[in-house]
């Protein structure tokens, strides 16, 4: 066996039909993996009316153990109502934690080059470049009119693909390593697959971090082309007046649940490079009320401000408007909880929603005032880059539309 490869190996031999996950840090951390469920508390699509609530009653009912899941970017319809426009069109449990009752754990190392795997057959943009652009100038519009700060428009890709959701694990974590990558499987036929760089919120006792993510810029061929890119983001004002805007968004965010003075940010901006992309993000800091629950916690920053925009239920209106899908589990929250006042999760995002023979993954980015509708879409590509490495296969874009 490769060194590093024990998690994976053990995630392959892993019971077949039960819930099973397995958390990663490539490198970055030890790695957990979770099998021999307990209890599930699973909501198809659609049902996000009480499930905050369900969530409650299940951690406190499971305080003393691992609860391990995903929470889908839909679930904030069950803290602010706002006006539905788009189908789910790749329908998946909005909600899904299991109770474990065995969690291994491995060390810190390096992800190994995984096993050979079955290339996808296709991998489909379901949007043209131009309509993409026209969308990104739309948000812009809106800006200019003082509508909103900023949004986070996406757009969804889908691949045909035959093989087994966990080898692709592997193989994503190889070929996109990131500190908070998770692959969970709900044991009924959904298994979700991210390689997130983006710390969502790490919470122990009153103590809490979120680390946003905002400025992207591809990683460079060559060394001195690679330091080049990484100057240009670090000297973006377009980049840095995102990030700063959604700082603010989540330092009022945690404000709602924190003790008075106690919120606090980090150096400005922050940096980090992955085998993709570099990006930007800052770490802000808290002290939870005594009251605070995890589920209080969600409810006051669920979705994260990275991925929404600023002011955050503007946005969300906004985007429903003007997206083509349902976002499913993309940019929701993939983690843990406990035992006890403890829980880590990520967003959602470098993801993958495996179910039947289909795989959906979502990108975008940050638009502002400064955005220009070429460049944001040629980010979101870039994005992409790490899935379409995982799944052998580049994006196809549809034909522009004539006129």
């Amino acid at each position: 066996m490769a060194a590093g490869a024990e998690p994976f190996e053990a995630l392959l031999a892993a019971e077949r039909g039960r819930p099973v996950a397995l958390l990663h840090s490539c490198g970055r951390g030890p790695a957990w993996l979770c099998t021999e469920a307990v209890d599930v508390l699973t909501r198809p699509a659609g049902a996000w009316r009480g499930a905050f609530d369900a969530l409650a009653v299940f951690l406190d009912r499971h305080a003393q153990r691992r609860v391990v899941g995903w929470l889908g970017y839909d679930l904030g319809l069950d803290v602010e109502a706002w006006p539905l426009v788009q189908r789910d069109d790749f329908p998946v449990p909005v909600l899904h934690v299991a109770a474990f009752d065995r969690v291994r754990e491995f060390a810190a190392t390096a992800v190994p080059p995984a096993p050979p795997l079955a290339a996808a057959a296709s991998l489909r943009a379901h949007v043209s470049r131009a309509d993409y652009e026209r969308r990104v100038a739309a948000v812009v519009e809106h800006i200019r009119n003082g509508d909103v700060f900023q949004a986070n428009l996406t757009q969804p890709f889908t691949a045909d693909w035959h093989g087994d959701p966990r080898a692709l694990f592997w193989r994503l974590c190889a070929q996109s390593p990131a500190p908070f990558a998770a692959y969970v499987e709900d044991g009924d036929g959904t298994a979700v697959l991210s390689s997130s760089p983006e710390e969502f919120l790490w919470r122990q006792g009153p103590d809490v971090r979120t680390r946003p993510i905002k400025g992207t810029r591809p990683r460079g061929g060559e060394a001195a082309e690679d330091a080049r890119l990484l100057a240009e983001l670090l000297a973006s004002e377009k980049d840095q007046a995102e990030l700063a805007m959604i700082v603010d968004l989540m330092r009022n965010d945690l404000g709602k649940v924190a003790a008075v003075g106690s919120v606090q940010v980090g150096p400005f901006p922050e940096h980090a490079s992955f085998a993709q992309v570099h990006h930007l993000f800052a770490t802000v800091i808290a002290q939870l009320r005594p009251d605070v629950s995890s589920v209080d916690l969600l409810r006051a920053t669920f979705p994260g401000g990275s991925v929404t925009g600023c002011p955050k239920l503007r946005c969300l209106e906004l985007l429903d408007a003007l997206e083509w899908t349902r976002r499913g589990v993309y940019t929701g929250a993939i983690g843990w909880f406990g035992p006890g006042a403890a829980m880590h999760c990520n967003i959602a995002i470098r993801t993958l929603v495996h179910r039947g023979d289909r795989l959906r993954g979502n990108a975008g980015g940050g638009v502002t005032a400064l955005s220009d509708p070429h460049l944001e879409w040629r980010e979101s590509l870039a994005k992409m880059a790490g899935l379409e490495r995982a799944l052998q296969c580049a994006v196809q874009v549809p034909a522009e539309e004539r006129a």
